[in-house]
């Protein structure tokens, strides 16, 4: 396995949590960031001469059927976690560090939804599900470290909002939910079942960000 085929992912990890963590950055910027790490480095340095798994012509209608009614499965699993452990988790500090620390107020909070729900997970799975699997196709850890690396990158996330019990179960589901995802894109080779999914996750999580903001 080429080094940069290691190297891409852990770069990009260490990056994002680094503006994610250690910069006073706005919400943009940090899109900008995501999108240049995520998109355009992959294809700068990659230079795929055909991105199959973006193929609409593949679609399979069965599979993506089977990822709606996931996709729900999962949102109702993401709300239901939530309302059973919200007494372990401190609300208002996630507020407060999602206005101050990340700019995200219920003033703008509608269109950054809109750009997590259709945008990020896009890039989410471009990258992991698409650039990463692509990388790995030929290795023996093609199922294991897209998967992992997607779980610890959202650690640049959750980092300051869960106690490490917490932080570590939602990891693990993470890596879980990775799987699940890799599984579902295998037969039709594309990451549009994936996507589905993740965008019905995004809303489990989006419907919670109503909740806290608004309720």
């Amino acid at each position: 396995m080429r080094k940069q085929f290691i190297l891409l992912p852990l770069l990009a990890i260490t990056f994002l949590l680094i503006i994610e963590q250690v910069l006073e950055i706005t919400y943009l910027w940090k899109t900008v960031g995501k999108v240049v790490i995520f998109l355009a480095v992959p294809i700068y340095f990659f230079k795929f001469s055909k991105y199959q798994f973006l193929y609409l012509h593949t679609w399979k209608g069965k599979r993506n059927f089977l990822a709606i009614g996931l996709g729900i499965l999962v949102m109702l699993t993401i709300l239901s976690a939530f309302f059973i452990l919200q007494n372990f988790i401190d609300i208002n500090s996630i507020l407060n560090d999602l206005e101050t620390r990340v700019g995200v107020t219920s003033a703008v909070f509608p269109f950054v939804a809109l750009y997590i729900l259709l945008g990020n997970s896009f890039l989410e799975e471009f990258f992991f599900r698409g650039v990463l699997v692509d990388l790995y196709k030929e290795s023996k850890l093609k199922w294991f470290l897209p998967s992992f690396l997607f779980a610890i990158y959202h650690i640049a996330i959750f980092l300051p909002w869960f106690d490490w019990p917490i932080l570590l179960t939602a990891v693990g589901g993470l890596f879980v939910g990775g799987l699940l995802f890799q599984w579902m894109n295998e037969e039709s080779g594309t990451i549009y079942p994936s996507w589905i999914i993740h965008m019905f996750a995004d809303m489990g999580v989006l419907l919670v960000g109503v909740y806290l903001f608004y309720f």
